[in-house]
C-alpha cells in the first residue's frame, strides 16, 4: 500500500493553491486516518496514516470502517476501470468519535477523501474522486461548494457552513485544486472534546456497563434494519462491540480504561444476552 502525502494546514499549503485556479471545498470530518488498497490478488488491504493492517491484526477502533468498506466497495467495477489495481491506494476518515461526535445513524463509518495514484505520484482531481467513489459503492466525502476561484477565497472571513453529518458547523474545510495541492482550513469554534462521553470506567466490564445502556443497544438495533426475528446474538454482539469502539473510540488510545479486545468481547458478549432476554420477554 502506498504512503500518500498528507494534507497540510492552509498556512503550510504552497502559494499556488491560492493564487490562481479554482478550488473545490469540501467537508473536513475529525475520524481516524483510514486508507486501503486492492492487491492483484483480489484481497483488500487496510491501513492507517503510518502502518499497514495485518490480516488478523486490524485494531479494534477500525474494525467498523473495514467492516463497511469490505461489504460496499464495488471489486469488479475497479478492476474493469484500471490495468493494474495496485498503484492506486483509497484515502478518507474513518468517521469516528475521536474528535467531534456525528450522527451515527446517518455518517457511514468511511467517508472518502483522495484517490492516489502511485504511477504518478499525485493526488486524483477532486471532481474525478467524487465521481470514483460513487461508482464503486463508497461515499465521497461532501462537497460543500465547487468552482470557487481561489484568488476570492478569504480565509480569515469564511463563514463555515452547518456539517451535513451532525446538526452543527463543519470541523474544517479541505480545499483542493485540480493540480494536486491540497490543505485544510480548521474551523477552531468546534472543539475536538465537545461531545466527550465522561465514564469512571477503568476496565471493560465497567466500560461496557456504563455505555452500552438499553438506549444505546436500541439504537445499534435501529441501525440494523432488521426485524426481531432477524435479530440474531451473534450480529448484535458484533455490531456493538464496533459501535463502542467507534463511538468511543478515545476510551480505546488514551490509557484511561483497560480496552483489552478479549474483555471487551467478552463483556459485551454478557450485555448483549441480557439486553436479548429482556427484549424479548
Amino acid at each position: 500500500m502506498h504512503d500518500a502525502p498528507p494534507t497540510p494546514p492552509l498556512a503550510d499549503a504552497p502559494d499556488e493553491l491560492l493564487d490562481g485556479g479554482h478550488l473545490w471545498l469540501r467537508e473536513h470530518l475529525t475520524g481516524s486516518p483510514f486508507r486501503f488498497q486492492l492487491r492483484s490478488t483480489g484481497v483488500l488491504a487496510f491501513g492507517d496514516a503510518d502502518r499497514e493492517f495485518g490480516p488478523d491484526d486490524v485494531p479494534l477502533p477500525y474494525a467498523h470502517a473495514v467492516r463497511h468498506v469490505r461489504e460496499q466497495f464495488d471489486r469488479e467495477a475497479f478492476r474493469a476501470s484500471v490495468e493494474n489495481v495496485e498503484p492506486v491506494t483509497f484515502v478518507g476518515v474513518a468517521v469516528d468519535g475521536s474528535g467531534v461526535a456525528y450522527d451515527w445513524s446517518r455518517t457511514p463509518s468511511f467517508l472518502g477523501t483522495e484517490v492516489y495514484d502511485a504511477d504518478h505520484g499525485s493526488f486524483l482531481p477532486p471532481d474525478s474522486v467524487a465521481s470514483i467513489y460513487d461508482g464503486l459503492g463508497l461515499t465521497p466525502v461532501n462537497a460543500l461548494e465547487k468552482e470557487v476561484r481561489a484568488v476570492d477565497f478569504d480565509p480569515e472571513g469564511y463563514a463555515f457552513p452547518d456539517s451535513n453529518w451532525r446538526d452543527s458547523p463543519v470541523a474544517g474545510v479541505l480545499l483542493a485544486d485540480k493540480t494536486g495541492h491540497r490543505a485544510v482550513l480548521r474551523n477552531h469554534t468546534v472543539t475536538g472534546g465537545e461531545d466527550a462521553v465522561e465514564t469512571t470506567a477503568t476496565n471493560p466490564d465497567e466500560l461496557v456497563a456504563a455505555l452500552a445502556t438499553d438506549r444505546w443497544l436500541d439504537g445499534v438495533v435501529a441501525r440494523l434494519g432488521v426485524t426481531d426475528d432477524e435479530l440474531g446474538f451473534d450480529l448484535l454482539f458484533e455490531r456493538a462491540v464496533e459501535a463502542l469502539a467507534r463511538e468511543h473510540v478515545r476510551a480505546f488510545r488514551d490509557g484511561s480504561v483497560d480496552t483489552d479486545e478479549s474483555g471487551v468481547r467478552s463483556a459485551m458478549a454478557d450485555r448483549v444476552e441480557s439486553y436479548l432476554v429482556a427484549r424479548r420477554e
